[in-house]
This record gives C-alpha cells, sequence and structure tokens, in this order.
C-alpha cells in the first residue's frame, strides 16, 4: 500500500512539474476569444503576469489537469469604455482553477464554467 501511495504522488508530482516545465519562461499572445486589446501571459517559476488593458500578475501552481491562479493583482488604469469592457470579460474568465492543455505551441485554459482561453506561444528575438 505504501508503495502505490509514493509511486501515486510521484506521478503527481511529475504531472505538476510537466505544467511548470512547458510554461516556465514563456509568453503567450491571447488569440481567442478576440478582444479590441492585445492580452497577454507569461510564466516564471511559480509567477505569472500579463497584460490587457492592465499589467496583471501573481502566483500559480499545478496538478496533473488543473492549474491553480492565485494572490491575482494587477494595476487599476482606466482606458477606453470598450477596453474595459474586453478586459473585465476576459478577468471574468481567467483566474482561479483552469482545466490545462498545451498543444502545438498554444496554451489551453478552461474554466469551472466551461469558457476556453486560448493562447499563442510568443516567439522571442534570440530563440
Amino acid at each position: 500500500m505504501n508503495t502505490f501511495f509514493c509511486s501515486a504522488l510521484a506521478f503527481l508530482s511529475l504531472a505538476s512539474c510537466n505544467f511548470i516545465n512547458n510554461v516556465n519562461g514563456n509568453e503567450y499572445k491571447l488569440i481567442e476569444p478576440k478582444y479590441p486589446i492585445e492580452v497577454t501571459l507569461g510564466f516564471k517559476k511559480a509567477s505569472f503576469y500579463g497584460g490587457a488593458l492592465n499589467r496583471y500578475f501573481g502566483t500559480y501552481k499545478s496538478t496533473a489537469e488543473i492549474v491553480t491562479f492565485s494572490n491575482i493583482a494587477s494595476t487599476k488604469m482606466a482606458g477606453a469604455p470598450e477596453d474595459m469592457k474586453a478586459e473585465d470579460e476576459y478577468f471574468q474568465i481567467f483566474g482561479k482553477d483552469m482545466q490545462y492543455e498545451i498543444k502545438d505551441n498554444k496554451l489551453i485554459l478552461k474554466n469551472t464554467s466551461g469558457k476556453t482561453l486560448t493562447y499563442e506561444k510568443i516567439q522571442k528575438e534570440g530563440k
């Protein structure tokens, strides 16, 4: 029984590392849904950051199927009404516990309501 428990725990730890290893150091641009503002999401170790109308950031952890975003904070700059509405809609979808899939340079996040955010990896100069 102890061997099974240790094996299962090791598997879950490796699966968690898989997400971190795949996204660490990467930045993504939101491609679906489309908004009138550019939305980005990046990862560095156990933290994330991004931009919409405002900059946002926080921490994350993952399991085999779920990434949990927490301690989410953002700047509070105002903008055009349609841009502010787009950012609000984005944050209604993004955050907390999200299922994830990484496929073909795309990061797909799905919230508990079933709404999906699809990002494409940004190719950085020199990489």
